[in-house]
């Protein structure tokens, strides 16, 4: 269990004040009704000192007795990028959002970390959390994954089988969906030919196809996939010349075809009602820039 210390200061500040308000309550409750103190379970009138220190160590004993069924590690704010976390809150990014929600910097702090250890592990991380802001916030990382509660994450463990074939079977159903996000990264590759003296003017791109997939990590109602993306892309070469060492340039063009491929990996929605594809809110192709080497001149 992953346990950042915004998160265990943000827990522990909760432990406090939900003991304070407990203890106000009873107070209240006296107020309002004398009545009470004759009811031999109720408890007696407080000492103020005391009886928060006890509520709180009864709340904490509780706490602890939650991390003991887990093996922890807490994460601390080496792992914390502040920047991406302020360029976050300069967007209203998730977890921040507009009113009373601008500013979830513990929020935002845990999520920096725990993608952070995601990253530098290589591993996917389940995020449990009842906030739908860590929800949103989960979207835009690939290796995090959202779930309600702890049960939820349980089910979706012993159940593992039985999704990835349902979630095949949606991501096959609306293979659309994947195809067009795909393509609209494609659309903004660049492409360098091999030989710096040619130059590509013009690029026509083919719809890809997406094949090899894989469901290599579920969440309560997204998951990751890794596939290989193929397509096809014809090139409008340009470049000159000489004739002779008296003669001006020639500037030829033609047209070239080549099949490009690599690898990609994405994550997915999914309605939980209906396990239909919804988006796909984050992908990665493992391409920014490609060679062209193929060209139409002789040598």
């Amino acid at each position: 269990m992953l346990l950042p210390d915004p998160t265990e200061r943000e827990v522990k500040r909760q432990i406090k004040e939900r003991s304070q308000e407990a203890l106000d309550a009873l107070e209240t409750a006296r107020k309002r009704a004398p009545f009470l103190a004759k009811w031999s379970s109720f408890p007696k009138r407080s000492m103020r000192k005391f009886d928060t220190w006890e509520v709180t160590a009864v709340a904490t004993a509780e706490w602890n007795a939650f991390l003991s069924q887990f093996s922890i590690i807490r994460l601390g704010y080496d792992l914390l990028d502040i920047e991406a976390v302020m360029n976050w809150y300069d967007r209203i990014a998730a977890p921040f959002r507009e009113g009373k929600k601008r500013k979830e910097f513990p929020d935002a702090f845990a999520v920096s970390m725990i993608d952070a250890y995601a990253t530098q592990k290589q591993c996917f991380v389940a995020v449990v959390s009842e906030d739908q802001d860590f929800k949103l916030a989960c979207e835009r990382f690939p290796n995090l994954l959202y779930f309600k509660s702890l049960p939820r994450l349980t089910e979706r463990l012993l159940s593992f089988e039985d999704d990835v074939d349902k979630l095949h079977a949606a991501i096959d159903a609306n293979m659309d969906e994947l195809i067009g996000a795909v393509s609209t990264q494609i659309e903004g590759l660049d492409y360098q030919h091999s030989d710096r003296q040619v130059e590509i003017a013009e690029s026509k791109i083919s719809e890809p196809s997406i094949n090899d997939l894989s469901i290599v990590a579920i969440g309560e109602s997204d998951c990751v996939v890794t596939f290989w993306v193929e397509f096809e892309a014809q090139h409008r070469l340009t470049w000159e010349e000489y004739n002779g060492p008296d003669q001006e340039p020639y500037e030829h063009e033609g047209w070239v075809l080549e099949t490009v491929g690599f690898e990609g990996a994405a994550k997915l929605s999914f309605d939980p009602k209906t396990n239909a594809l919804t988006g796909v809110p984050h992908l990665t192709l493992d391409a920014d820039e490609l060679e062209v080497s193929s060209t139409p001149r002789r040598w």
